[in-house]
């Protein structure tokens, strides 16, 4: 997860702003993955907000993380976040196969200068070459934004470093034209000790885009800064920032399917349990009827054509069947009957279900149940549509 996050961040920084990078940010990952006692008792739900987020970069790598639960972007210009906010919202995959954390992806169109409740309560801010484009009377209000209002748990704020200009030969003045000021190391670092001295955070000091060896004394092409707040806030100040008016506009607002949801996490206990009762089921009619499947397996060779069932049971070795095989299958009448117990036994549905109450209740009303709903009836004389049941599910 660690070498994920400095991945993700490293790569956007590539593509942002510098050629021939290498970055270092143990210090940031650790923002978001390191213990839970750093929050002084806090449940941690981590939530990422980006400030000035533009085209959506850097929220788009942060969304494939799966500890992250809240991604928020702000940026002052809508058309831009309305024609790039897509590549936030969930894929056709996502509803097949749902994430296992819940995520929540908000863009909103607003100043960065301004207050609004929508950022409170963040884990981690960035804001990515976003300072040099503000006015000095903005920079300002912003810091007192961020810092005393919005006050998270970390900040990153990266800036382009100006002793780095004289490498970009073709650059002869700031390196956009939209650059309000390019700072030295010195002058950053001054800036955001100040910060830190003022709100009661800690600074470090990093970078992307390290020049060459001969060249190392102009520093990094971008040089960064990692806030780590040293105070806990109290529940009285965080009320009183709720009540301030909202002057966000919201732009984009899109929850991805997740287990977290009942709908979504049964479809996939019902998914896992149907493979693994059909593997079953098909091993217990290998067992009983072995002729019969070797009658099958010729006449598949001869078709070029498996069925549905043997590949299934291909899938799973004869000890991991015995494994999970707590209660033995059994015909009764003219049907198979496949213990809920034995499904339960099966890891990963133990993990989403808990129970076989939990387990019970989540097939009922769609698969065909024994009449004390404690196994999967197969009538055997239609062993085909339960192929297609596999298929449908």
């Amino acid at each position: 997860m660690r070498h994920h996050l400095q991945d993700t961040w490293s790569q956007y920084a590539l593509d942002h702003h510098c050629m021939n990078s290498d970055m270092n940010l143990s210090n940031l990952t650790s923002i978001l993955t390191g213990p839970k006692s750093d929050l002084a008792g806090v449940a941690f739900t981590p939530q990422v907000a980006d400030l000035g987020c533009s085209e959506c970069s850097l929220l788009h790598r942060l969304k494939f993380l799966d500890f992250i639960e809240e991604l928020v972007g702000v940026d002052i210009d809508e058309d831009v976040l309305k024609l790039k906010g897509y590549i936030l919202t969930p894929l056709p995959i996502h509803y097949l196969e749902p994430l296992e954390r819940a995520l929540t992806v908000t863009l909103y169109q607003g100043s960065v200068s301004e207050k609004d409740p929508a950022l409170l309560g963040f884990d981690l801010i960035t804001c990515i070459e976003l300072i040099e484009h503000l006015e000095a009377d903005i920079l300002e209000k912003f810091q007192n934004v961020l810092f005393g209002f919005m006050a998270p748990r970390a900040v990153v704020i990266s800036t382009p470093n100006v002793e780095f200009n004289v490498l970009l030969s073709e650059k002869t003045g700031f390196r956009h034209p939209d650059h309000k000021f390019e700072w030295d190391r010195k002058e950053f670092q001054n800036w955001a000790m100040n910060i830190s001295r003022q709100y009661n955070y800690t600074a470090e000091f990093s970078g992307v885009g390290e020049a060459e060896s001969e060249d190392k004394d102009v520093g990094y092409c971008s040089q960064i800064a990692i806030f780590r707040k040293n105070y806990t806030e109290s529940v009285e100040s965080m009320n009183i920032k709720k009540n301030y008016r909202s002057v966000y506009k919201r732009i984009l607002h899109v929850v991805y399917p997740s287990i977290q949801e009942e709908k979504y996490l049964r479809k996939v206990v019902l998914n896992i349990a149907l493979s693994h009762a059909n593997r079953m089921k098909s091993n217990f009619l290998h067992n009983l009827f072995p002729e019969d499947d070797e009658e099958e397996a010729t006449s598949s060779a001869d078709n070029k054509k498996e069925p549905l069932s043997l590949w299934l049971s291909s899938l799973q070795t004869s000890a991991e069947m015995k494994e999970n095989i707590v209660k033995p299958l059994f015909l009764e009448g003219d049907a198979i009957h496949v213990p809920l117990e034995n499904l339960l036994a099966v890891p990963k549905l133990k993990e989403l279900c808990g129970s076989l109450d939990v387990l019970q209740n989540m097939m009922t009303r769609e698969i065909h149940l024994s009449s004390d709903g404690s196994a999967i009836v197969y009538p055997l004389h239609v062993e085909d549509e339960l192929d297609s049941d596999l298929n449908d599910t």
